[in-house]
C-alpha cells in the first residue's frame, strides 16, 4: 500500500489550505493509498541558524530541542509527499520555510527522501496572490532533495497543473472548499501521485 503524507504548511491548522490538502487525501485514499496529515501548526520547528553542523557532522544540534525529529520521522515514513501551503506575500509561510531548511540533514545523509514522490498544493487570498510562486517554491525544495515531482493530469484546456485555489471568486470572497476547479484538481492530484508512486515502486525505486 502506498503511504501518502499530506503537510499542512499553514500556521492556521483547520482552515483553507487543509480543505484543498483534505481533497488530495480523500482521493488518494480511494486510489488505495494509506494517509495522514501533518499540521506543522501543531509542532515547533525552530529557524535554521545557518551553523553548518550538518554539513560538516551530518546532524542538526537543533533536532534534540523542538518537534523536528519527530516530523522528519514522518516524513521518512511516506512514499508520496503533498506539501500544501497558503501564499503569505507571494511565498511559503515561515513554519513551511523552517521545514525546508531544517530537513538539510536528511540531504546531506545521502538524499534520504530521494525518489519519494512529492506534489504542491496552494492557497492564495486574490487571484493574482502569489499561489502559482509558492508551489513553485515547494518544488524546487523536493527537486533539491531528490524527489520526484509530480503535477495534475487533467483536461489541459480547463484544468491547471496544480491545485492552485483562491479566496477571491466571481461573486466575492469564499473558501478555498468552494473553488471547485482547486478541488476538481486536488482530487486529481491525489489520484496521480498514488499512480506514479505505485509505478515507481514496480521498478524498483520506491521500498516495499
Amino acid at each position: 500500500m502506498v503511504r501518502v503524507l499530506g503537510i499542512s504548511g499553514s500556521p492556521r491548522g483547520g482552515k483553507n489550505t487543509e480543505a484543498l490538502l483534505r481533497a488530495a487525501l480523500e482521493a488518494a485514499e480511494e486510489a488505495g493509498a494509506e494517509t495522514q496529515l501533518l499540521r506543522l501548526s501543531d509542532h515547533r520547528i525552530e529557524p535554521c541558524d545557518g551553523c553548518n553542523i550538518c554539513l560538516r557532522e551530518g546532524y542538526c544540534p537543533l533536532d534534540g530541542v523542538d518537534d523536528m525529529e519527530a516530523v522528519k520521522e514522518r516524513m521518512l515514513w511516506a512514499d508520496v509527499i503533498l506539501f500544501a501551503a497558503p501564499s503569505y506575500f507571494g511565498s511559503v509561510p515561515g513554519v513551511l520555510k523552517n521545514l525546508m531548511d531544517r530537513s538539510r540533514p536528511l540531504k546531506m545523509a545521502g538524499h534520504e527522501l530521494g525518489n519519494r514522490v512529492a506534489s504542491a498544493l496552494s492557497v492564495s487570498g486574490l487571484r493574482h496572490g502569489g499561489g502559482g510562486h509558492v508551489a513553485g517554491a515547494i518544488l524546487r525544495f523536493a527537486l533539491t532533495q531528490g524527489m520526484i515531482a509530480v503535477g495534475c493530469l487533467g483536461d489541459p484546456l480547463t484544468e491547471g497543473w496544480l491545485p492552485i485555489a483562491t479566496l477571491q471568486g466571481d461573486e466575492g470572497w469564499r473558501r478555498a472548499g468552494e473553488d471547485s476547479h482547486a478541488v476538481e484538481e486536488a482530487r486529481l492530484l491525489g489520484r496521480r501521485v498514488v499512480e506514479v508512486a505505485e509505478a515507481l515502486r514496480r521498478g524498483g525505486l520506491l521500498g516495499s
